[in-house]
């Protein structure tokens, strides 16, 4: 990629003449009467050469004709006036963008008609200039020439163009002229004839002072404008809207995020304490209760032994006591559904005073949860 001033290219291709092509055709599409309704006419003043003299005429806003100067040729040299400067400004707001416009007469023009193909009437100049040398006798470079657009055959695919042009050196010293006594740029170079202008043309083959478009729009574009402004305001506004209520939705859910959070922490808290009652619910489901326990060693224990002691620890119960006929009670404890497992854990001790055995015996609870 190339980058230059005025000069634009991307792997070998002109983007900065593409783009004039293209606001070539933007503008060709334009009607004139479009064009018009919404700018104000650029001041303009018209300096129109006959064989003997040179007449300024400045043409306001509103097409009417004030005649400025009428100098005789032979005078044109030495003439300078400081007082035609500022006729040729008078009653123009910006002089900057003044018209002046060259009319050459039609005795010193060369016209030529040809016909080309319709896909070169986005580019005629290029195109006829290649051409120049066969429609007169001179060269593209001795010439200022403009290409106007007669008709087009649709059916034939061609179009009908005029070629027309003045020599450099006829109409270069009345540029020299008319730039020097206005003090102002000629914008563009024309044709007319003895029934007046002919039809627009630029032999410079575009004006050469900026029409400043945007400082010439009227009310009707003011009015547009606004109007714009008002449809872009009416299509933003929902857009506007629905973008302020996702953003609320969104702070709100972030809300909602940091109190879940919240809660989730909290939750984790509680089950964190609640482990140990957890573990104990899950222990008091698992064994029968210490009152149970108590209830069945009742029913199983016969009224001969008494017992002395009961320790109750993970799910194991350690019993002591004396009596009389202990030897048969691992058969009571072990034909309970809860217990199992029932064993001494110590030899038989006999009371030689009262006749009783001491004893110490140990089993299991049954486990409530296993369903076999």
């Amino acid at each position: 990629m190339r980058f230059e001033i005025g000069n634009l290219q991307l792997f070998g291709l002109d983007l900065s003449a593409l783009f004039r092509r293209w606001l070539r055709g933007i503008q060709d599409i334009i009607p004139a009467e479009l064009s018009a309704a919404f700018l104000r006419p650029a001041p303009r003043v018209e300096a129109r050469v006959t064989e003997q003299q040179l007449d300024i005429i400045q043409i306001n806003a509103s097409g009417q004709r004030r005649a400025v100067a009428s100098l005789d040729k032979d005078s044109l040299d030495v003439a300078l006036d400081r007082s035609l400067r500022a006729d040729v400004i008078r009653n123009v707001k910006s002089p900057r963008m003044l018209q002046v416009q060259l009319l050459m007469p039609e005795s010193q023009i060369m016209r030529r008609t040809l016909t080309l193909p319709s896909a070169a009437r986005h580019n005629l100049r290029d195109v006829v200039a290649f051409q120049a040398n066969r429609l007169t006798p001179f060269g593209v470079n001795q010439l200022f020439y403009d290409v106007q657009l007669l008709q087009e055959n649709y059916e034939l695919g061609t179009i009908e163009v005029e070629f027309i042009a003045v020599l450099k050196t006829v109409a270069q010293p009345w540029i020299d002229h008319l730039e020097r006594l206005t003090g102002c740029t000629v914008a563009g170079i024309g044709v007319h004839n003895e029934g007046g202008v002919a039809p627009s043309c630029n032999l410079f083959g575009k004006s050469r002072v900026s029409g400043q478009w945007w400082r010439r729009l009227n009310h009707n574009s003011v009015l547009l404008i606004v109007l714009m402004v008002a449809l872009l305001g009416v299509a933003i506004t929902p857009v506007y809207k629905a973008r302020t209520l996702v953003l609320e939705r969104k702070q709100e859910i972030a809300r909602l995020d940091a109190q879940v959070v919240g809660l989730l922490d909290v939750r984790n808290r509680l089950d964190d304490e609640l482990l140990p009652l957890n573990d104990f619910i899950k222990y008091r489901d698992q064994y029968a209760l210490p009152s149970q326990v108590i209830s069945e060693l009742s029913r199983v224990v016969p009224h001969n032994i008494f017992l002395t002691n009961l320790t109750l620890q993970d799910g194991t119960v350690t019993i002591s006591g004396t009596g009389t006929g202990v030897v048969e009670l691992i058969e009571y404890i072990n034909s309970s559904p809860l217990f199992l497992g029932a064993k001494f854990t110590s030899s038989l001790n006999r009371n030689v005073r009262t006749g009783q055995d001491q004893f110490t015996a140990m089993f299991s609870l049954e486990n409530l949860g296993d369903d076999t």
